[in-house]
């Protein structure tokens, strides 16, 4: 405990309190209400000591073609291992130690007390998290261009084609996972995800992520990972057009860290996942589905950190009510990208998640925010629930 604690006041980057404080001149009281309910409703629900599955079962993991990896042996010391090493236990490429930030963060993701899960139970879903929906500029201000989406709430950085297709090109964050608020739960199930990942803004249709999945009506929280693919034709357990459901333990609360990298070498996608709370990890390696539409094939021209109402925007979005990305961050090879500065010639987008749809439909227009996303600094991300979301 005393090391988590440390670790979220320093390496992790801001605390919500030293955000709350930090951002006191431009963060509103209902704000600062709001970070402190998440984690008052995160502590009852940790108290009464939930624990849960994936949803929606239709595969298995002894049918999904992906890799997971061991934890390397004791005496392995990631700081000095070779890249072929690392790779060789599924340990995300190390960044320079001269990037202070990405270093140390990933320091923390391979050094920390952790178990590596290889006995997991991995379940293909029917759940899918897209590419941008309905994206609409809605003009530029402080080096960044606003857009509206029906799907997203997210910072996104996007550049040429291949820009990303560098080996072990990589794109991080650690977040909160954050509690479901009050719900009317006659309406329609709330579904809600965290993620980082490569492309699927404006241009490509593929995203290759991983995150987490927090929903209500029931609750249910669950890690997953997944290479999206539009006009996905293979849709077999092995490969499915959906997400895989990850039974990594997860509460809300818990502080975890997800890294997604490319590699020019098969399998081609790769995630970690860590839930630092419970000590507990994953990394696996997996293949982009079939498709038979050129530009659904890995494009390399984004990335991004985002809060989804996952199948295209089809549900109602979670009453997540705040979440915070203490420290987000990426790598194309040659340079490292952050939601508040990237490198000359790439676009910054903050996306602003909108209705519709909605249910029911009378209770959010097309201009009704309910999912935003605030940056302060360089690379923290708070995110909050709004509108007819903020119940």
């Amino acid at each position: 405990m005393n090391y988590l604690r440390s670790s979220l006041d320093h390496s992790s980057g801001f605390s919500p309190r030293a955000l709350a404080a930090k951002a006191s001149a431009s963060l509103s009281l209902r704000r600062n209400m709001v970070s402190l309910f998440t984690l008052a409703l995160a502590a009852s629900t940790l108290t009464a000591g939930a624990q849960n599955q994936p949803v929606d079962t239709t595969g298995t993991k002894a049918g999904t073609n992906a890799v997971f990896f061991a934890a390397p042996p004791a005496e392995f010391d990631p700081l000095s291992a070779s890249p072929s090493e690392l790779d060789q236990y599924g340990i995300p490429p190390r960044p320079d130690p001269s990037e202070a930030v990405p270093f140390a963060n990933w320091k923390k993701l391979v050094t920390s007390p952790q178990i590596r899960r290889t006995d997991l139970t991995v379940k293909a879903t029917n759940v899918f998290h897209g590419n941008l929906r309905n994206a609409k500029i809605q003009g530029e201000a402080a080096n960044t261009t606003a857009v509206n989406s029906d799907n997203w709430s997210a910072y996104a950085v996007t550049g040429k084609k291949n820009t990303f297709t560098a080996n072990n090109s990589f794109v991080f964050a650690n977040w909160t996972i954050p509690a479901v608020g009050v719900e009317n739960c006659n309406d329609t199930p709330y579904m809600s995800s965290q993620w980082v990942g490569f492309d699927g803004a404006f241009v490509s249709d593929d995203v290759l992520q991983a995150g987490t999945e927090v929903d209500g009506c029931p609750s249910n929280y669950y890690a997953w990972y997944e290479w999206y693919t539009g006009d996905c034709t293979e849709n077999s357990a092995g490969r499915p057009c959906y997400s895989f459901g990850l039974n990594l333990p997860i509460n809300p609360g818990d502080l975890m860290a997800g890294e997604v990298w490319f590699t020019t070498g098969a399998p081609h996608g790769h995630a970690y996942l860590i839930n630092y709370t419970t000590g507990q990890s994953a990394s696996v390696a997996f293949n982009q589905p079939s498709t038979s539409y050129s530009g659904a094939i890995y494009q390399g021209n984004s990335l991004e950190w985002v809060v989804e109402r996952p199948n295209g925007g089809a549900p109602n979005l979670t009453n997540y009510v705040g979440d915070g990305f203490n420290v987000s961050y990426g790598y194309d090879g040659s340079a490292y990208f952050y939601p508040g500065s990237s490198p000359s010639g790439f676009t910054t987008y903050d996306i602003t998640m909108t209705c519709p749809a909605w249910i029911p439909s009378s209770a959010c227009t097309s201009t009704t925010p309910i999912s935003e996303a605030d940056l302060f600094g360089l690379y923290t991300l708070w995110f909050y629930s709004r509108g007819p979301a903020y119940q």
